[in-house]
């Protein structure tokens, strides 16, 4: 499966103070239901209790290391976020919570299975939050779901880890909105990982580039 981030950033990475979110854009959050619903949703455990309850028809796999006795219904913990990935996989055939709360699921996102529940069928996991949990979890992602969000947050507490031109893409972007609510402007963006060659393969390219510019000497 695809190892996903998805996240709301500032100009200086600022993403959440206080435990809370820093903004409420209504298009972002629309952006995030529309993305991440059908699919297993990772979080830490800071996040969940901003949350506050499982999001509806995903997978809700909280990472907790505190023994936590009233488990949620609805949710899976993980120890680790290694755990939280094997989880996710062995459970992406398996129906996802399916909580009467009014949100909008185009019908193509999600295979319908014959007793009504709704199972995933996009091969993504996504990873919600919070910083430290992106911070463990960007080395190995394969794809970012990035709304950037044009504003500079000096007072926030939690940062989202630099994103590495060298490194990732841009594979799409949308063009530039502004929320009526909040007067901040933001674009979605989708980045890849970019494939690099073997070293191997490396090395003979480097070898070759140079035999093919080097001088000759004739004594």
């Amino acid at each position: 499966m695809e190892r996903c981030i998805i996240a709301a950033v500032a100009d200086n990475g600022a993403i959440g103070k206080d435990n809370d979110l820093l903004w409420h854009i209504a298009e972002d959050m629309r952006y995030f239901r529309r993305t991440t619903t059908g699919n297993p949703v990772v979080m830490g455990y800071r996040t969940f209790l901003s949350i506050g309850r499982p999001l509806p028809k995903r997978v809700n796999i909280v990472i907790s290391t505190r023994p936590w006795d009233d488990v949620p219904e609805g949710v899976i913990v993980a120890g680790s976020l290694e755990e939280a990935y094997s989880l996710a996989e062995k459970t992406a055939k398996s129906k996802v919570n399916d909580a009467s709360v009014d949100v909008e699921v185009p019908e193509n996102d999600v295979a319908t299975s014959a007793d009504g529940g709704r199972e995933t069928e996009s091969g993504r996991i996504f990873i919600m939050g919070g910083g430290e949990t992106y911070r463990k979890a960007l080395p190995t992602a394969d794809i970012l779901f990035i709304t950037h969000v044009h504003a500079v947050i000096k007072d926030a507490d939690t940062f989202f880890p630099a994103i590495d031109p060298a490194i990732w893409k841009v594979e799409s972007e949308t063009p530039t909105a502004t929320d009526p609510e909040t007067g901040y402007t933001y674009e979605f963006r989708v980045y890849t990982r970019r494939v690099f060659p073997p070293l191997c393969l490396q090395a003979v390219l480097i070898s070759f580039k140079w035999s093919a510019i080097r001088p000759t000497f004739r004594l």
